[in-house]
């Protein structure tokens, strides 16, 4: 390669028109290149010529009197050893509408920047190096980095090229930054070298998300871009996936089309939507020229019309300024998302300097990108490197001995701290990325696009820019975007929003699927009208989707059509016939139709309507309890047994308490206090204070006891006997077409179908062994029907058997097809009728006012439950205690007593012996009585009754 001297020129102006000019011509042609590095007070570039190129400079006058001026000024305006050139490398597809645009905006920054800091100390030389593949990417990076001998890269453009570019600048410790790869499969963490100064992907999936979630649809389809941006769509269609999976938003289809794929194709997979229900189309490409075509036989087909929603994403968000005014025009109430632009002074200062209208944010970015690198650089004190071009040329003959540059981990460190106000924005990075800013809503009208709304991830969706400030901790918008946006234009010029859904060639009339009952017709009732092959369908089940229907917020009209069993067939098998695409006529089934897992995977249900599960019920017999030995029964044999110990100690310590009151009273006489107390409770059975204090504890328990027995005997007495064994069931019986026969089955149990409540009734009136069965199984809502009107004969119970206890299920619910989206919009509608309680009055239409919707299976034991010692373990234990204690008293209260006395005797000797008279009638009658309370006679004696044989007084002398 031929290298020219390096010249001055004064003027950073012209020096841009330069750029712009030798950009333009580098682009048409492949002619051998020349490099020349132009210099300036301000601006230091490095820039490409082929021959032609500088023959057509030289030609034009203005740029030969500036390199004549330049050449003249060299030694006065230029010094070298005050200003440091950096090599930074650009790589861009020069022939692609971005890559010309970003050069020249990169060109603009580097003036606009160094006229502003024309004191620093470095500049920026650029080396442009055009690639629009895999491979002359790849060839471009190994030649600035080994040749060129670049400390950073601007570029490549798209993700494709990226991934090798980043591989060989983390190999070089090269910096590549790029402005507008948005692939999320580059993360920076995984390459710590490369700086994405352009939001990904993901950025823009939480509001797309909440997008769709907050206009209410659940099912889209996908249409994205294959080929150039293969791994930036499959990057940005699995985390798509994933975040519509978290918000229970259904990818009914999913579309790829290359950028060079052919007008019939197109229309052949767009023909292919007009088939499917769902009416909610996101668009993911970047070529505006796919754009233009997708749009333009979209429109042909008839899917950009009334009752469409269209939704494109940041990639063709942000290049609506370059598609032409027709395919604008066709794009006419589709919504975007793409990132904020604030405005600034600066920015209105570009787009003066710019004028031309085909300014993007890639450019904005690109702008940003130098001036951030700049920035970092001066930061950085880049020594002046003089460089070797013969060695530099010795070491890029191998990939593998790539050269390693040393100023590059500190440039990543200055770069990822670099933040400033650009002109796309606040220039913050975290984690290698772009920080999400705030995204704006755009709705494509007349022959632009207007701002309908913002979103923050902190505050959700806003008509005004939040700011920081305004979010506040944690703040969060909850309001529906319907209030909080400016009215939108829907495609068709329609203001009303989009259902998301549609039924195919049906308009908007449901095929329903009801199945025909033989028995149970107050769930479905289907009965033709004459040979008209017209039907009148009623029941439940039917009012309730009519009133689910009815607050709808679009109006739908039902075609009933009669579903009649196959032989042998169940209700599974009507629910088979709703999948399919080419077999199925039926947009819905209605009836008594139970959720269960099996079913679940193959078509969507509706929130349940009512509540199922499989109980069973049995026969009532009341005349079982004929036993003699039934007044037992209440209280458990270690119960009883109890009793009587609790009798005999009672006895033992009231004997124990007599004894000194009464000794003469027999033993055997005062065991049978206890029970004596209890029918005969006289007041002086005994005569100890203690005893009586246990007689009325023995009383209190003994009447808690009793109750107990009374309760318990009453309600074994009261409570009919069930027939058969709920634990043992021989014949079960269940209605036809369940699926609770394939459970019976399972358990081993012989089993009869029944269509009816009157086959029910017979069944268990005859019992299994005269022809009928001891059991049946059915639903809740059969049973409860069933006992509504045979209330009085039967009863539901549980069992203690595997499979024949109370089995939930998830009740009755409506069916549709897999993916429809019907099922969303219906299963609300429920919750609002059962909300105002207008089921309750369906309920009652049909049922009647006994009916009701609770329900608990009831458990009764044969024989009824028995009493216990160990329910009554607290009553003895205190009863215990309180004896004892009686007993501890009572013996405390004697040895006193008695020692009381004895000293008593003692004074009394002593005074008589010291006294010489003879004490008097009175004091002999007082020291009588008290010789009477000193031998412990607690009875009530009066003075006249005490005998003076029985008392022995001391007069002193003999």
């Amino acid at each position: 390669m031929d290298s020219y001297s390096s010249h001055t020129l004064a003027d950073a102006r012209t020096i841009t028109c330069c750029f712009y000019t030798t950009n333009y011509f580098y682009s048409t042609t492949s002619l051998p290149i020349y490099q020349i590095l132009l210099y300036s007070e301000n601006l230091v570039v490095a820039m490409e010529f082929s021959r032609a190129h500088l023959y057509v400079l030289l030609v034009n006058s203005t740029i030969s009197l500036l390199l004549v001026t330049a050449k003249n000024e060299i030694s006065t305006n230029f010094d070298p050893k005050n200003r440091i050139a950096v090599h930074v490398g650009l790589i861009l597809d020069f022939n692609s509408s971005t890559g010309f645009v970003a050069n020249s905006c990169i060109s603009m920054a580097l003036s606009d920047f160094y006229s502003i800091n024309s004191r620093y100390t470095t500049r920026l030389a650029i080396h442009p190096k055009n690639a629009n593949n895999v491979l002359s990417a790849a060839s471009a990076a190994l030649e600035l980095i080994n040749e060129d001998q670049v400390d950073a890269i601007i570029g490549p453009q798209n993700s494709k090229e990226a991934i090798f570019v980043a591989e060989i600048g983390g190999k070089s410790h090269v910096p590549v930054i790029s402005f507008s790869v948005t692939s999320s499969l580059l993360w920076p963490s995984r390459n710590p070298y490369f700086i994405q100064t352009t939001l990904p992907d993901s950025s823009q999936l939480e509001c797309i998300t909440s997008l769709v979630q907050q206009l209410g649809w659940h099912v889209v389809v996908v249409i994205y871009q294959d080929e150039t941006d293969r791994e930036s769509s499959t990057g940005f269609i699995p985390s798509l996936t994933d975040a519509f999976q978290k918000a229970s938003i259904q990818l009914s289809y999913v579309i790829a089309i290359s950028s060079s794929a052919s007008e019939s194709h197109i229309r052949q997979e767009l023909g292919n939507l007009r088939t499917m229900q769902t009416r909610v189309f996101l668009v993911h490409v970047t070529s505006s020229d796919l754009a233009s075509r997708l749009f333009s036989l979209a429109n042909d087909v008839g899917i950009v019309n009334k009752g469409t929603a269209w939704i494109v994403t940041d990639a063709l968000s942000n290049t609506l300024s370059s598609l032409d005014a027709t395919t604008i025009e066709e794009m006419e109430g589709v919504l975007g998302v793409r990132p904020y632009v604030p405005k600034s002074k600066n920015l209105e200062n570009f787009k003066i300097k710019w004028k031309e209208n085909n300014i993007n944010i890639f450019c904005l970015r690109a702008y940003d990108t130098v001036w951030a690198l700049a920035t970092s650089v001066e930061k950085l004190k880049f020594p002046q490197v003089k460089r070797s071009h013969e060695e530099s040329n010795a070491s890029s003959a191998v990939l593998t001995n790539l050269r390693v540059s040393e100023t590059g981990p500190g440039l990543v460190k200055r770069i990822l701290e670099t933040r400033f106000l650009g002109l796309s924005g606040e220039f913050k990075l975290k984690d290698g990325q772009l920080e999400t800013p705030v995204l704006e809503i755009i709705n494509v009208v007349g022959n632009g696009d207007r701002i309908v709304g913002y979103w923050t991830p902190r505050s959700g969706f806003s008509r005004k820019i939040v700011t920081a400030t305004d979010e506040g901790p944690g703040a969060v918008n909850s309001k529906p975007v319907d209030d909080v946006f400016k009215p939108i234009i829907w495609p068709g010029d329609s203001t009303k929003k989009p259902n998301g859904w549609d039924v195919p060639g049906m308009g908007l009339k449901l095929r329903v699927g009801v199945p025909v009952k033989t028995g149970f017709k107050e769930f479905v009732n289907v009965q033709e009208i004459g040979d008209s092959k017209k039907y009148n369908v009623t029941g439940f089940c039917i009012d309730v989707f009519q009133a689910a229907l009815d607050s709808l917020p679009f109006k739908l009209e039902p075609e009933y059509l009669p579903l009649k069993h196959d032989t042998n067939g169940t209700y599974k098998d009507l629910v088979d016939k709703l999948t399919g695409t080419k077999t199925r006529i039926y947009d819905a089934l209605v009836g008594d139709i139970t959720i269960r897992a099996d079913r679940e995977g193959e078509v969507d249900f509706s929130l349940p309507y009512l509540e199922s599960g499989v109980v069973m019920v049995v026969r009532v017999e009341p005349d079982r309890l004929k036993n003699m030995w039934i007044f037992l029964k209440p209280l458990s044999w270690d119960l009883w047994l109890t009793i009587v110990l609790a009798a005999i100690f009672i006895g033992l310590v009231l004997r124990m308490l007599e004894r000194h009151v009464n000794p003469q009273r027999q033993l055997s006489m005062l065991f049978l206090f206890p029970l004596a107390a209890l029918a005969f409770p006289e007041r002086n059975m005994v005569g100890n204070k203690w005893a009586k204090f246990v007689l009325v504890v023995w009383l209190f328990m003994a009447y808690i006891l009793m109750q107990s027995y009374t309760a318990n005997l009453s309600s074994i007495l009261t409570v009919s006997q069930l027939r058969p064994s709920a634990d043992n069931p021989v014949c079960a019986g269940y209605q036809k077409y369940s699926f609770v026969g394939d459970m019976l089955q399972k358990m081993n149990i012989k089993h009869v179908s029944y269509t009816s409540m009157d086959e029910y009734d017979k069944a268990l009136s005859l019992g299994c062994k005269n022809g009928g069965v001891d059991v049946i199984f059915d639903e809740i809502p059969y049973i409860k029907l069933f006992l509504h009107k045979y209330g009085s004969k039967y009863q539901t119970i549980s069992s203690k058997m595997d499979g024949a206890a109370t089995t939930s299920t998830g009740g009755f619910g409506f069916a549709f097809p897999s993916g429809s989206p019907l099922s969303k919009p219906i299963s609300k509608a429920i919750l609002d009728v059962m909300e105002k309680g207008k089921i309750q009055k369906i309920e009652k239409k049909y049922f009647g006012a006994g009916y009701t919707f609770q329900y608990h299976a009831q458990d009764i034991s044969r024989d009824g439950p028995s009493l216990t010692a160990y329910s009554f373990a607290g009553l003895f234990t205190i009863t215990a205690f309180l004896t004892l204690l009686a007993v501890v008293c009572s013996e405390c209260s004697f040895v006193i007593s008695r020692y009381r006395n004895l000293n008593v005797n003692i004074s009394r000797v002593q005074s008589f012996e010291m006294s010489d008279d003879v004490p008097s009638d009175e004091n002999d009658q007082r020291d009588s009585k008290e010789e009477v309370e000193i031998l412990g006679q607690e009875e009530n004696i009066d003075e006249q009754e005490l005998q003076p044989t029985n008392i022995h007084i001391y007069h002193g002398s003999e």
